[in-house]
């Protein structure tokens, strides 16, 4: 009886925490990149709080991206169930990443808005996603307005540019090192726990995907989160 109480007390207790804090859900990806036939990893963050879905993208290819077949150019994912319209509102460097051009780090650069699309090509691949470039159809590159939708914008590792020379020309467009987020509106109804499919872009030849998968506790934290909601919402 003492065993189930504290069973019963601990699940209040997660239930508790879940309903306090934004829970969010993180998924990695590590293999080798077709494109340029050389290894790349990355990650994809996802949070949803109402309507908004946050999503902060980082390239984690170590020790550098060499190539810039090998830039992070964009990640497409799933809803396990039901579908909406997701909306990109916003797009920026995340605190702490540094923008490059020509050779040189800047972190004060220009905006990046209008340099990132979410308009996903019908694909039975993929319901949702952001990219810098068309990637060879994925999406509809023409909706990109700054920039050309190629690989001179789009995310390399930290570090890249670290003043010694590395296999990219100078780009009149920046790269950002390390990580940036993107918002979306339009979640309304869904929870972290049912992202799914999840697939990481690097270069523009639409061969450059690498799987991710979530990580053990933030999958679980969000299904978690999901049954508070789904609970609420039937109370």
């Amino acid at each position: 009886m003492k065993k189930n109480s504290l069973s019963l007390a601990a699940m209040a207790a997660g239930f508790a925490i879940a309903s306090s804090a934004v829970a969010s859900v993180t998924f990695t990806g590590t293999g080798i990149n077709p494109e340029v036939g050389v290894n790349a990893s990355g990650s994809a963050k996802f949070t949803i709080s109402g309507d908004i879905l946050t999503l902060v993208l980082t390239n984690t290819t170590a020790p550098r991206t060499t190539a810039q077949g090998n830039a992070m150019t964009g990640v497409t994912f799933n809803f396990s169930s039901g579908s909406t319209v997701l909306s990109l509102t916003s797009t920026a460097i995340t605190a702490g990443g540094t923008y490059w051009t020509s050779k040189t780090t800047n972190a004060a650069a220009p905006s990046l808005a209008g340099s990132w699309t979410s308009a996903v090509v019908s694909n039975a691949q993929h319901q949702y996603g952001v990219a810098t470039t068309g990637f060879n159809g994925w999406f509809n590159g023409g909706s990109i307005s700054l920039g050309n939708a190629a690989p001179n914008y789009g995310i390399v590792a930290a570090g890249t540019f670290d003043g010694t020379n590395v296999a990219f020309g100078g780009s009149q467009y920046p790269f950002v090192q390390s990580s940036m987020t993107f918002t979306f509106s339009g979640a309304s109804g869904f929870t972290e726990a049912q992202i799914t499919n999840v697939k990481l872009l690097f270069g523009t030849d639409g061969t450059g995907v690498i799987t991710a998968v979530p990580t053990p506790g933030s999958l679980a934290l969000a299904g978690l989160a999901g049954l508070v909601a789904a609970r609420r919402r039937r109370a």
